[in-house]
Parts: structure tokens; sequence; C-alpha cells
């Protein structure tokens, strides 16, 4: 018979953090040091569940002062277009379990309009009575954008896959590996982006098509693939900000230079091959810079990953550089992943997660290789 008891033994090992801390303190510091948004609420349903306290992030993120939330209910920060049904069902599933999951649209003080995510528990006193509840709320704008993107890269690759299925294409024996690429990204959406639990908040980012299409939408998120594979492992970071980047893993000044430098030479490039079509120069040069940029971000121990991707694709882009046919949108494609999440990083420093572009990069990095073929 097994008596171990979780809880009990979290409570003892509570008790012995207590002895060298006051819980006043240990609460305070929780609070205010937290890179999340919190807030917490009396119980009162009545009146809309109103602010005792809030953190500093959870200001920076609605642009209201602390003062100016204190005694104001929550909704206060609900607007035309946050979801009702989820609203709804937020005060029967807390008092109920005690617990909330869901996401809906927020608005700052500004009238702006934010995704959010909530995490919300009961506090309860010594005799079981709900008397709180804390709140940790997560700003989805970046992921919505890392959507948005993910959508347009795999469409065009969905695209693409329909067509060389069709006819006799010269990039045809490699429709598999597009698949499976293909694939890939679906269970990234479905998984490490919730859309299943978010699917009304993303819907405008990831609309679901219908009638006849709906026989490739399955096709493409089959999820039969297995998992694990080195792909996933390399984009399962944990959560890291741009300001945490900075303060733990500053890189050296002139490394960021050479990283702005590389990406200012790599647009004007792109361009020019965007606007005038191929040129087997240009081709070089693009592979030049690319190296340049992966040999930077090998010193940058938390971007090994996209340093790599980044380095593979420019030794295939080298090598094939005298091919006219070589698919010049799918470059296009990646030089845009690639300038996006390294400026948010490096030139902007504001990433709500630094790791989130790189997904993407090595996602459509992934994609263009299983398309060309890796050699």
């Amino acid at each position: 018979m097994n008596t171990h008891d979780p809880s009990m033994e979290e409570t003892l090992f509570f008790g012995q953090l207590m002895e060298n801390s006051s819980p006043i303190e240990l609460l305070k510091q929780i609070l205010m040091n937290s890179q999340h948004a919190i807030v917490v609420t009396d119980a009162d349903r009545d009146h809309g569940y109103r602010v005792v306290y809030a953190n500093q992030v959870f200001c920076r993120q609605t642009g209201y002062e602390l003062a100016e939330l204190i005694g104001q209910s929550t909704s206060i920060l609900q607007g035309p277009k946050s979801n009702s049904r989820v609203l709804a069902r937020l005060s029967p599933a807390l008092e109920k379990n005690g617990y909330f999951y869901g996401s809906s649209v927020n608005y700052r003080k500004d009238g702006s309009m934010y995704p959010v995510e909530w995490n919300i528990s009961a506090i309860t006193n010594e005799a079981g009575e709900v008397t709180h509840y804390i709140s940790l709320q997560k700003d989805l704008t970046n992921m919505r954008r890392l959507v948005r993107q993910i959508r347009d890269s795999t469409e065009v690759f969905k695209q693409f896959y329909m067509d060389s299925s069709r006819q006799d294409s010269r990039f045809g024996g490699v429709s598999n590996s597009v698949l499976k690429a293909l694939k890939r990204s679906a269970k990234l959406l479905n998984g490490r982006l919730k859309l299943k639990d978010n699917v009304e908040l993303f819907q405008d980012a990831f609309p679901y098509q219908e009638a006849e299409e709906n026989q490739f939408d399955e096709l493409f998120f089959d999820l039969d693939e297995e998992s694990g594979s080195a792909t996933d492992q390399r984009l399962n970071k944990q959560v890291l900000s741009a300001e945490q980047f900075w303060a733990d893993s500053p890189i050296e000044e002139d490394d960021v230079e050479s990283i702005v430098g590389a990406l200012n030479e790599l647009e004007s490039e792109t361009g020019l091959i965007e606007l005038n079509g191929y040129s087997e120069a240009r081709f070089k040069n693009v592979a030049r810079l690319y190296k340049e940029l992966a040999n930077t971000l090998y010193f940058c121990i938390e971007f090994n990953d996209g340093a790599l991707m980044i380095d593979e694709v420019a030794e295939r882009l080298d090598a094939q550089a005298a091919d006219p046919s070589f698919p010049i949108e799918f470059l296009l494609m990646f030089n845009k992943d690639i300038s996006s999440w390294l400026n948010d990083v490096f030139v902007d420093q504001q990433a709500d997660n630094v790791f989130a572009g790189e997904t993407n990069a090595i996602m459509a990095g992934e994609q263009l290789l299983s398309l060309i073929g890796r050699g």
C-alpha cells in the first residue's frame, strides 16, 4: 500500500524553508521579482474580483499604475473583442475547481489590444475558505506573430507539395521529405503553441480551411511521426526573455556590430535577388554572409542550434549557387525568418522569448533543406 502523500511532503519542505525566511518577505520577493505578470484579486465575484496587488510586470503590460488598479475590477481590462465564452466559464470554474486556465484579448489603458493567457488559482485561509485569487498572465503577442510566420511558411510549402505531386516537377523526388517538414511544423503549431486550446484567439493567424482542402489539412496535421526527433529536442528550450539574455549572457559589442552589419547586407542582397531574379554572384554573397552570421553566433552558446542551421543552409546555397532553378522564394522566406529573429534579439532587444525566432528559423531552414536536398 502506497502511503506517500505529496501534499504532506511539500508542506514539510515548505516549513523548513520558512525556518530561515519571513513568509511576508518571501512572498514579497516572489511577487516583485517575478518575470511574469502577476495580479492578486479578492474573491468577490459580485464586484468583479477587485485588484489588491499587481506587480510591475503586470503594470507595464497593461499600461496602468498600481495605484490606478487597486480596488478596480479586472473587467477594466476587457473590451468588445474579449472572448465572452471564455469569460463566462471563468467564475464557475474557479468556484468548482479553484483554478482556471484560458486565453482571450485584453485591453491596455491606452485602448490597444493584446492576446493574453491566464493561469488563475485560489488562495485559501486556514479554514479552507477562498479569500483571494492569484493570476499569472502571459502576453501572447509574439507567439501570435510566430504563428502567422509559421502559417505563411507552411502554406507556401503546402501549395508547392500539391503542385509537385500533380506534375513532373524537378523537385518532385523530394516530396516526401517536404511533407515530413510540413508535418513537423504542424506538430509544433498544435503542440508548442497550443492552438487547440486557443483556436479562437489564433484563428485570424491560422485559419483552418474548409471543403475539399480539408483532405490536405488532415494530411499535413497527421501527427503519426515519431516524437522526440533531433529537431524537436533542439527546439525544446526554456523561455528566456531578451532582458534576461542580455543580463546573463551578453556578447561582445564587436560581435553585435558584425551581426547587424551582416543583416543589413543580407537585406540588400536578397532585395536585389527578389527584384532581379537569379544571380550566382549574389547567391555566393548571401552564402558568405550566412557563414559570417553562423560564425558569430557560435560564440553565443544559447544559439548554437540556430547557428548550425544557418551554417548548413550556407553550405547548400554555396554548393548550388550555379543552379538558376534554385527556389528563390523559399530562400527569401528563410532569410526573412533569420532577420526577424536576430533583429528582435540583437537590435530591438525586446523579445519575450529569444528562442521563439530561433525556432521559426530552424523550421524554415529544415523546410528549405528538405526541398533542395542536403547533398
